[in-house]
């Protein structure tokens, strides 16, 4: 077995049980960028989850720097934990790292390998709707943050849950990246942004996405759901506390974070 497959395995692990590690194991611990998508590759194929769709991370110049990144991160997002607006979070607080609100896409066609590479324009016609949505952010190693953009994509791109509000299909009439949002704890405001603080326009995050997965042997399914990375956050909150993203017209999503 491969060092990438016994950290996958530890990681899937830690996922299933909501349990948090201290560290991997120094001898599994992603050296390089290209280490730490080999161990996500190998998550992807050897958990029992389905693939759902994918998610993109680090989308703004704050987020890039604080994970010593020179461009986005990429991850699965597991159809177990895609979760329709609201989601109720029970038993899992040891392993939430934060809370992000996030634009969100459910494609309509493919996006296929064969067409990059891709921009804004030419990945438009694959988009069915836009959903205002939260990505739950999931921790489980406790020194992850030290090991940067390396950590957070071993670690299942970061990701715990993805909850999504209903679906917006008259997107093409707005412009997203003046589409406001505020990220509420218990009511009050404690972030606020709009959609170009995603790389510009969220949808360059999945012309971004579309690209980044062709090079690694994936594409872009017709039903699969896209997160276009951190509008807000991650910003943490309180167990017993209730976290919203409040997208005005777009809809309101919200997360009961129980113990």
């Amino acid at each position: 077995m491969s060092n990438a497959e016994k950290a996958a395995d530890l990681l899937i692990a830690a996922r299933r049980d909501e349990q948090k590690m201290d560290a991997l194991p120094a001898d599994l611990e992603p050296a390089t960028l290209e280490d730490a998508y080999a161990i996500q590759d190998a998550i992807i194929a050897r958990t029992d989850l389905a693939l759902g769709g994918w998610k993109v991370a680090l989308t703004n110049d704050e987020a890039m720097a604080r994970a010593d990144a020179t461009e986005p991160a990429a991850g699965p997002l597991f159809a177990e934990h895609i979760v329709a607006n609201p989601q109720t979070i029970e038993g899992g607080a040891n392993t939430v790292g934060g809370f992000e609100c996030e634009f969100a896409f459910q494609l309509a066609a493919d996006i296929p390998v064969s067409g990059a590479p891709y921009t804004a324009e030419t990945v438009l016609g694959s988009i069915e709707a836009v959903h205002p949505a939260l990505e739950v952010v999931g921790l489980r190693f406790a020194n992850r943050p030290s090991l940067g953009v390396r950590g957070t994509v071993a670690d299942h791109a970061g990701n715990y849950s993805f909850v999504y509000g209903d679906a917006v299909t008259d997107w093409r009439a707005l412009d997203l990246p003046t589409c406001d949002v505020r990220h509420l704890v218990d009511g009050e405001e404690v972030a606020a942004s709009n959609g170009a603080n995603v790389l510009g326009n969220p949808i360059n995050s999945l012309a971004w996405l579309a690209n980044h997965l062709t090079g690694r042997g994936y594409e872009l399914k017709a039903g699969q759901w896209i997160t276009a990375g951190a509008a807000t956050g991650p910003i943490p909150a309180p167990v017993g506390s209730r976290v919203s993203a409040d997208f005005g017209p777009l809809g309101v999503v919200e997360v009961d974070f129980k113990s």
